[in-house]
């Protein structure tokens, strides 16, 4: 039996890149009984470059900006309707808005027969 020598090849990486510095940014946490709004600083990123998601109870940020990135997670401690996020940014300055979850607005009303 012979056998056949293969010339090796290095393996190229497909991994994201990776960051110099993984920072939680400056940020701030307002609730009211409509609402709970976060104010986190991210200087330098572009809009573009701004990944949040929304889950009942937990919000994530992802900011990138050259080596940075800018990374926050939150537990919410309370239920939030995800679908009714709204954010804006401006001069490194983002805003969310979270509106809370109110379950008796969407309670069913029943009727004694």
């Amino acid at each position: 039996m012979a056998l056949a020598k293969t010339e090796s090849k290095p393996i190229e990486e497909t991994r994201k890149p990776e960051y110099k510095y993984r920072i939680k940014p400056r940020y701030g946490v307002w609730s009211d009984e409509d609402k709970i709004t976060i104010q986190a600083a991210l200087p330098g990123v572009k809009k573009e470059n701004i990944e949040m998601k929304t889950l009942t109870d937990y919000f994530t940020l992802r900011a990138k900006r050259d080596d940075i990135l800018y990374a926050l997670d939150l537990d919410m401690g309370v239920e939030i309707e995800p679908k009714e996020t709204k954010a804006t940014y401006s001069e490194g300055l983002l805003k969310v808005e979270l509106k809370r979850y109110k379950p008796l607005e969407h309670a069913f009303n029943v009727k004694i027969e």
